[in-house]
């Protein structure tokens, strides 16, 4: 697979504006091109002069991410892709580069790519009553989900996929805590917790400038 022969000019406007569209389509692309699309995200979110990531480092960052999912029915690559691509339409539709600011933004793409790593297809509750090496690991504390944080922050480790590197240690310190933050809070296990959370903020005003508002 070749991960260095996209070009932003390849990609139309009418690929653009399916792409910003909830019912984007990703099963007639292949995985070099859901690949490009993703790339095409964070430059069209604006997130690489923001940070200085550069094109070398965010394709290694990617192909790292792409070869560290399994081959498994659901919660694969395609699956990891959908879920940035809902994330991303989100971003574009609210405006939330605007609204949150582009470093929240960075953490809810990096977490929504990242968010199943290494699934090995069956979930925290086959994990603790099997008593696996994962759910031994976390003490049944959400094994799945910390086991995909770990395996992003080690693919972030490698100097040549490290899209954080030009960070301070205070920034860096703030996307950490939120790609843990984010990624834990996909146990389901944790569902109805955090949505009766969303509907109470909701029917209070939604804050944008609310940092609890923010972070569900």
């Amino acid at each position: 697979m070749c991960l260095f022969c996209y070009s932003e000019d390849a990609i139309s406007e009418e690929v653009v504006q399916c792409l910003r569209l909830s019912s984007f389509d990703s099963m007639q692309w292949s995985d070099e091109e859901l690949l490009a699309l993703l790339y095409f995200m964070f430059s069209d979110l604006g997130l690489l002069e923001a940070f200085k990531l550069d094109l070398v480092t965010l394709r290694n960052f990617l192909f790292q991410v792409y070869k560290n999912y399994n081959e498994v029915p659901f919660h694969n690559f395609r699956h990891c892709f959908c879920v940035a691509q809902m994330m991303y339409a989100m971003c574009v539709k609210a405006d939330l580069p605007k609204r949150v600011g582009e470093l929240e933004v960075l953490i809810l793409l990096v977490s929504s790519i990242c968010h199943d790593l290494d699934h090995p297809g069956y979930n925290n509750i086959y994990q603790i009553n099997a008593r696996t090496e994962l759910a031994l690991r976390y003490n049944d504390i959400s094994p799945l989900e910390n086991h995909h944080c770990s395996i992003a922050f080690r693919i972030l480790e490698l100097e040549e996929s490290n899209i954080f590197k030009h960070m301070t240690s205070e920034e860096f310190k703030l996307v950490r805590e939120g790609i843990i933050r984010c990624i834990l809070a996909t146990d389901m296990a944790r569902h109805n917790e955090i949505l009766a959370q969303f509907r109470d903020a909701v029917l209070q005003g939604f804050d944008y400038y609310n940092k609890s508002h923010i972070n569900l």
